[in-house]
């Protein structure tokens, strides 16, 4: 995590975040995270409240032996998809060479050695051998019926994380992208962020009052490709937005223009949608701000995309932790909100001010990726070679003003086939 040090006209050089070690993070002090915190941010949690101004979006309760499945070594695929389809590549023409139903398959990017595994698996149940659709064919259902309704092709998720981390392993030009239950078995079994939501999701977290359980669900949005100029993450410390960044690692130079439209508009969702109505003061949540070319600034509509929590584990992106945690908030707003009739505690300034005649005008500091920021990075690297965008579109990108209702056409051009139809949720709240 970048240190204070680390920032550079607002931005964090290349060296400090290089540079930053655990033992850097262990030094800030965070509040104490509570475990009902943690399912205030799981996605079943505060999906159907928010669900107007979210991604269309389908819940799949996962049963016990569903959540064994996934933690069983080697993958086992469903044997009644017509078309099984597998990565293409030279490693895994070998890997997947006897079956696509295999327990010798590898899982999460380990290394298989014949004898670490004989001593692992002394006295370790064997798996179940049954294919997906036999061991939990209700779910392997709903996951099929799923996918045909959201247009063919969905972005899984679970509680908190998708599988970012095994697309390498998926058969979409290393996307997200699933177009059968196999494909989604295979992202979430290979997936490391899957295992942790299942296993660690509550590590470091302190007891609460609430006895709420946790009940691990599988999260299908239609796949779309989001214009990645236009995502951000934002800070909420005490119900006030102290500070929202990009999500993108690359330089805009539109972006500049946008600023102040960018803050009011995600400003005034959250004063509208969030501050009031989501249970905890301190959070972190992830909008996509698309592009309407009927505005007078070419911005549409602010869309949820996720919430996080206010927690170590959530990166800080742009901003540091240990300056968010520092950031004075005017007349804190202190409590969590159990129902909407519930009044919370407006706590005085935490500044050494005592005049109050601005503390209500709080506005949000929006980072951006500033062109010579040696930490951002470009389409050329490694990290994104395989989502280089064509030529044009990085031109297009380049063009100042203008730029971004040209470079938002190209971003349609090369995506929109790829999308699942409407992906914005706009039906009445599910019973």
């Amino acid at each position: 995590m970048p240190s204070l040090e680390g920032l550079t006209e607002g931005q964090p050089t290349l060296d400090a975040i290089n540079n930053a070690t655990a033992q850097d993070a262990e030094e800030i002090v965070f509040p104490p995270v509570t475990r009902e915190h943690i399912l205030n941010c799981s996605y079943d949690s505060w999906f159907p409240k928010y669900r107007t101004v979210s991604i269309r979006s389908r819940i799949i309760p996962l049963t016990p032996d569903f959540v064994q499945y996934i933690r069983d070594d080697g993958i086992i695929l469903a044997d009644d998809d017509e078309d099984v389809s597998l990565p293409q590549n030279d490693d895994a023409e070998e890997e997947w060479s006897a079956s696509s139903n295999t327990a010798g398959a590898p899982r999460r990017n380990q290394h298989l050695d014949s004898d670490s595994d004989s001593d692992s698996d002394d006295g370790q149940p064997e798996a179940d051998p049954r294919p997906p659709n036999e061991r939990f064919p209700e779910i392997h259902r709903q996951i099929k019926s799923v996918i045909a309704e959201l247009g063919g092709a969905v972005h899984p998720k679970l509680n908190w994380s998708a599988p970012k981390d095994a697309a390498w392993i998926s058969p979409h030009q290393n996307t997200l992208r699933c177009t059968s239950p196999n494909d989604v078995y295979l992202l979430l079994k290979s997936s490391s962020f899957v295992s942790h939501d299942l296993e660690h999701a509550f590590d470091d977290t302190v007891a609460s009052s609430s006895d709420r359980p946790f009940t691990p669900v599988l999260v299908l949005r239609p796949f779309f490709a989001p214009n990645p100029a236009l995502e951000f993450r934002c800070f909420v410390k005490h119900r006030a937005l102290v500070g929202l960044c990009q999500r993108d690692w690359n330089h805009y130079p539109f972006l500049g223009a946008l600023r102040p439209a960018i803050v009011s508009r995600v400003l005034d969702f959250f004063e509208r949608r969030l501050r009031f109505t989501f249970p905890d003061g301190s959070f972190v949540f992830d909008v996509y701000v698309p592009v309407d070319a009927d505005s007078r600034d070419e911005l549409g509509k602010v869309r949820l995309v996720d919430v996080n929590p206010w927690a170590p584990r959530t990166d800080g992106l742009l901003f540091s932790w240990e300056e968010l945690l520092d950031f004075k908030v005017p007349k804190p707003i202190i409590g969590s909100v159990a129902n909407e009739e519930q009044p919370l505690e407006v706590s005085g300034t935490e500044t050494d001010d005592d005049d109050d005649e601005d503390v209500d005008e709080l506005v949000p500091e929006l980072r951006l990726v500033e062109k010579d920021n040696p930490a951002a990075f470009n389409f050329s690297t490694p990290q994104y070679s395989a989502h280089k965008l064509p030529k044009e579109v990085v031109d297009a990108s380049m063009a100042g003003e203008g730029g971004l209702r040209e470079f938002a056409q190209r971003w349609k051009e090369m995506t929109e086939a790829e999308g699942g139809g409407d992906v914005w949720e706009n039906a009445p709240a599910e019973k």
